[in-house]
């Protein structure tokens, strides 16, 4: 595999960390024992959202997209057509002549496919003979069993990705998603990689070329000196809350869920309490490694976004202890104040596409000094 150094050096960690909350929030909501329970309404994109289709598709689209096909490849959708605008359930023939066979055969071919991939040794020649649509299966299999299927789901890709590495041509498009596990377990460093980062090169080198790997932070086009409000900015402070905090908390317990890391979520320490510490959570990167969490809410300008941080946080950012794994959760709130989207960037990434403005110091003196000064 070629250019894996540039590639690790230039890779953005929020990409990461993002596609594995949402295979956490995934699993979370339709846990592998709770399938054979699974209902129509709870199964299909347009009732109850968001469904099992739903999280599929749009839900996780930073883990794998498969958006672009009709809703004809969840086998049963509800809603409408471009012919016929009146929103009722719809499904592919094959699978039957009512809503009702045709769900029942859709779930039995979706147990079907889970339980086939569930074997030490799959059966790679009868998952790929299930039914249900091949971009759709695959990523349900890489959803469920990481560390069985890469979720490269479209089959052009992968036939694309098994030439490029030298595996036999014509083999079932799921066995190309186990081999190009097993090509990354088998490399010193892609090994260490989580399956989004190593989905992410696979992706920049060889299946879009040489495009420039993006960002979620840019640094803000005019440098502008401000004054400082400190009432706004003490109540931007208090603005974060519990509410926000918590919000981060359980994300990232997703994110531990989506890595396979959901024996460390009891682990999270909470150390809001003890700010001397310079972060709010303590959880972890790997199963060893620590992740330092400090929670940000963040406020909407004309010309980017803004957070403030205090020294303590910044110069404990920046120690060796610390840097390669702290992290800012940084929560952007909707239009009714809540949290609504949560963006995890790693500080020393953040730092030099940021503009770093001076906001307050913290004075400490002696009066006694000045009465022998006097004297």
């Amino acid at each position: 595999m070629k250019d894996l150094a540039k590639f690790d050096a230039q890779y953005d960690s929020s990409h990461e960390d993002t596609a594995l909350q949402t295979r956490g929030l995934f699993l979370r909501r339709f846990p592998l024992h709770s399938l054979d329970k699974l209902m129509l309404d709870d199964y299909v994109v347009g009732h109850n959202e968001p469904s099992f289709c739903n999280l599929v598709e749009s839900g996780t689209k930073m883990w794998a997209n498969i958006q672009g096909a009709t809703s004809f490849k969840f086998g049963i959708y509800f809603g409408r057509t471009k012919s016929d605008p009146t929103r009722k359930y719809r499904f592919a023939e094959k699978f039957g002549t009512s809503e009702k066979e045709a769900f029942a055969v859709v779930k039995a071919a979706l147990l079907d496919l889970v339980a086939l991939g569930a074997a030490p040794s799959p059966d790679f020649v009868a998952i790929d003979a299930n039914p249900l649509s091949q971009m759709f299966k695959a990523k349900i299999l890489s959803l469920y069993y990481s560390e069985r299927f890469l979720a490269v789901c479209s089959p052009e890709h992968l036939d694309m990705l098994g030439e490029i590495m030298g595996f036999d041509v014509n083999l079932p498009r799921s066995k190309y998603q186990n081999l190009l596990l097993k090509a990354k377990s088998g490399n010193s460093l892609t090994a260490k990689w989580s399956e989004p980062k190593f989905m992410a090169y696979l992706y920049k080198v060889y299946v879009r070329g040489d495009r420039a790997i993006g960002s979620p932070i840019d640094k803000p086009r005019v440098k502008k000196h401000r004054r400082v409000d400190f009432e706004e900015m003490q109540n931007q402070r208090s603005k974060i809350g519990r509410i926000a905090e918590e919000y981060a908390l359980a994300w990232e317990k997703e994110r531990l869920i989506g890595a396979r890391l959901e024996h460390r979520v009891k682990n999270i320490e909470d150390r809001r309490d003890h700010p001397g510490y310079g972060h709010d959570f303590l959880s972890f990167n790997t199963n060893n490694k620590h992740r330092f969490i400090e929670v940000k809410c963040v406020a909407k300008l004309s010309d980017g976004h803004r957070f403030f941080l205090s020294d303590n946080e910044h110069q404990t950012s920046l120690t060796k202890e610390h840097r390669e794994a702290y992290y800012f959760y940084l929560v952007f709130l909707g239009r009714d104040g809540r949290p609504a989207d949560l963006l995890a960037v790693l500080a020393e990434q953040l730092y030099p596409k940021a503009e770093m403005l001076p906001s307050s110091y913290e004075v400490r003196f002696d009066r006694c000094e000045f009465h022998k000064t006097a004297e």
